[in-house]
């Protein structure tokens, strides 16, 4: 997309005479003077794109047609049988990198991804109103080959038939189809398009059988249209917005919904914003489209975005911008992307610092809030998976943000109750806990994470949390103080109450619908766990009641243990108190809550969809009938909420063969399908059994 400068603001009078317009209202100074009726003014929000489709296709006709009226038969005839030699500046062209060559959708240059150069879409945030609907084009990797282009490769030449037998032959290929590939100017998308030929290497064969059709002229019918590319940024950044932004509506808050504005502004923290969003948008792309060279250039941006983030945090007024702390978060889905559980943490943890060094201040506006909501949850993610209570230092900026967030807020419910339920657990195990067991496998991919010095007494040379849980504690020893035990299981009830009461309350647009798959002729048992689905507004909804839901099954699970070690310390206190029932009762609690989170991965790994996002779709079909409609909104960000719920699924004991493995099936899924490959390790350890509830000895 080209940048062709600041659209004019004068009527449309004087923009045609070229004179200088006062914008006066409701009529121009100019069209007063000269007795002429004035037309008004432009929109300048409506100028942020411009159809230039007509025109491309008129320039490409009337190109095919001159080459159509100076070729005699004879020489179209020899150039189909003999492909002239390599003209100078395509041998210039292949000597570059295999990156720029190996595949037709990489047509941006290595300043393409510099930092200061990464500005293409720079036009489609102007004005601080872009709307990632706006960049709605035809989803460019999708399985069935209709959209704008594809980056598959296991096509042939030969399929794909160019000629009017039919015969496929590389032979019949057409020399100019044959002999280069086209380009498209980065710093264009529509505008002043070189429409060169490309090389018939089989990838992007569904454009080129829907082209077909169209053919610019009939005397000539063997001539195939280049699709138009798109920039490479152009393509991360509408992956990252279509997959991991979750838009804010009805009562969602949403996941990420600030980016877009965020990008339109210019705060000096752009460039750095963007580079991490790229560094996901390619990591993503690269993995689920089995791009080596896109995993390189996401590789480089963030590098690159690494280095401007460490710049910022030498600044304090840089520290505390929204686009600082926004890149660390946005980095921590790329560590997640990576398999690497250990910069996820650090990511995390930074994200936390930041949150401290912004203060009280942030809770003054709706983005600064929203950014203290997903940054807190995640921060909550990372001190459920080692068993870590929530730092001290920002327990006193959590009762700050509670003044600003209704105290009736499943979503700030949840919150509390699992920060309780923490507190709770390092009571009973002081050394922290850790799903994953003492074994080569969780040290080397740093899934063992090691608890918080500041949080928990110091570990012992050479053991681990989980071990130093083993060891300590007022539950460890022989002796069991039963007062102990009744002040542990009187917290845990309370937890579990609230947070069932709260959420069987909520308003009925929290509640979810229960979708049978039975009469469905599409049903999957390899995507749908049982013949219910459970339907909600949206994933970010979902993950809220997901995030309530492991909270309970950890209470339960506190529960059942307590009771368990009180019985063996005096079985009269177990019996006398029907303590029997409410162990019975915990067991088939966890089970139910089990079953409930399995029924809502369908809609968190993107299978089936709410009322609320189907009238959407309805809406962007009907404003955009020729566009195919993407059921792709927060898919991959779905696929990193259900990674960390399945873990928790994964580590019970009562888990069924069946269900284990089904469990590690849809972690797969999202490994594949959103390219997080840490979901491929959680799904090891699944089916391995090589997971373990916390508390477990």
């Amino acid at each position: 997309m080209v940048y062709c400068g600041r659209p004019s603001t004068s009527c449309k009078n004087c923009r045609a005479k070229k004179r200088r317009c006062d914008k006066a209202v409701p009529e121009c100074g100019q069209c007063c003077r000269m007795s002429q009726k004035c037309p008004g003014y432009r929109d300048p929000s409506s100028l942020i794109f411009r159809d230039e489709s007509t025109q491309v296709i008129n320039r490409a006709r009337s190109k095919v047609s001159k080459r159509t009226l100076t070729a005699t038969p004879t020489d179209r005839l020899s150039v189909e049988r003999t492909a002239p030699p390599q003209p100078q500046n395509q041998q210039q062209y292949t000597s570059a990198p295999d990156y720029h060559t190996s595949r037709p959708s990489d047509v941006v240059d290595d300043t393409m991804l510099d930092m200061s150069d990464v500005d293409v879409g720079v036009g489609m945030f102007a004005g601080g109103s872009f709307m990632p609907e706006l960049m709605s084009f035809h989803d460019p990797f999708n399985p069935d080959e209709t959209g704008l282009f594809s980056l598959h490769q296991d096509a042939s030449p030969s399929a794909i038939p160019v000629s009017g037998d039919g015969s496929g032959s590389a032979g019949s290929v057409p020399a100019s189809v044959s002999g280069r590939r086209s380009r498209v100017d980065a710093s264009s998308v529509g505008d002043d398009v070189a429409l060169e030929q490309c090389p018939d290497d089989g990838s992007n064969r569904g454009d080129r059988q829907r082209l077909g059709h169209n053919n610019f002229t009939s005397s000539q019918p063997e001539v195939i249209a280049r699709p138009f590319s798109l920039p490479l940024v152009i393509i991360g950044l509408d992956f990252f917005l279509s997959h991991y932004v979750i838009r804010q509506s009805g009562p969602s808050s949403g996941f990420f919904d600030y980016v877009p504005a965020m990008l339109a502004q210019d705060d000096g923290g752009n460039d750095m914003l963007e580079g991490a969003i790229l560094a996901v948008g390619f990591s993503g792309l690269a993995r689920t489209t089995s791009q080596a060279d896109l995993l390189t250039r996401s590789m480089m941006m963030y590098t690159r975005t690494m280095e401007r983030v460490n710049l910022a945090l030498a600044d304090p007024q840089a520290a505390r911008r929204d686009s600082t702390i926004v890149s660390v978060l946005v980095l921590a889905l790329y560590e997640f992307s990576k398999a690497s559980i250990d910069g996820w943490k650090h990511h995390i943890e930074g994200a936390t610092s930041l949150l401290n060094l912004r203060g009280r201040s942030q809770f003054s506006t709706s983005t600064g809030l929203q950014i203290f909501k997903d940054v807190f949850s995640q921060l909550l993610t990372n001190c459920l998976r080692s068993g870590c209570p929530m730092p001290s230092s920002l327990r006193m900026l959590r009762i700050e943000a509670a003044n600003a967030i209704s105290v009736s807020d499943p979503y700030w419910v949840a919150c509390s109750g699992m920060v309780e339920l923490l507190d709770l657990y390092q009571q009973i195990s002081p050394g922290g806990y850790s799903f994953f067991p003492n074994c080569s496998g969780a040290s080397s991919s740093g899934l063992a994470a090691p608890s918080d010095p500041s949080n928990s007494p110091s570990t012992a040379s050479g053991s681990s949390p989980a071990s130093t849980s083993m060891l300590s504690g007022p539950l460890k020893g022989a002796n069991i103080s039963i007062e102990h035990l009744e002040r542990y299981l009187s917290q845990a009830f309370e937890i579990d109450y609230r947070l069932e009461s709260t959420f069987s309350k909520c308003p009925s647009e929290w509640q979810f619908t229960a979708k049978p798959n039975s009469s469905s002729n599409s049903y999957d048992p390899t995507r749908s766990r049982h013949d219910v689905n459970h339907i909600y507004h949206d994933v970010w909804i979902a993950s809220v009641w997901n995030s309530m839901r492991v909270c309970r099954i950890l209470a339960n699970h506190a529960i059942s243990h307590l009771l368990l070690r009180g019985a063996n310390t005096d079985s009269n206190w177990f019996f006398a108190n029907n303590y029997a029932d409410r162990l019975h009762q915990a067991t088939q609690t966890i089970v139910r809550l089990r079953d409930e989170i399995l029924a809502s991965m369908p809609q968190l790994m993107g299978y089936a969809t709410s009322p609320a996002q189907e009238l959407q779709q309805q809406q962007q079909k009907q404003a955009r009938p020729h566009e195919r409609s993407k059921n792709n909104g927060g898919s991959a960000v779905g696929g990193y909420f259900a990674c960390w719920v399945l873990l928790t699924v994964g580590c019970m004991h009562n888990l069924s063969h069946e269900t284990r493995a089904w469990t590690a099936a849809q972690l797969r899924r999202i490994s594949c399908q959103a390219g997080l490959a840490q979901a491929d390790d959680f799904a090891n350890f699944v089916e391995s059994s090589n997971l373990r509830p916390p508390l477990s000895g």
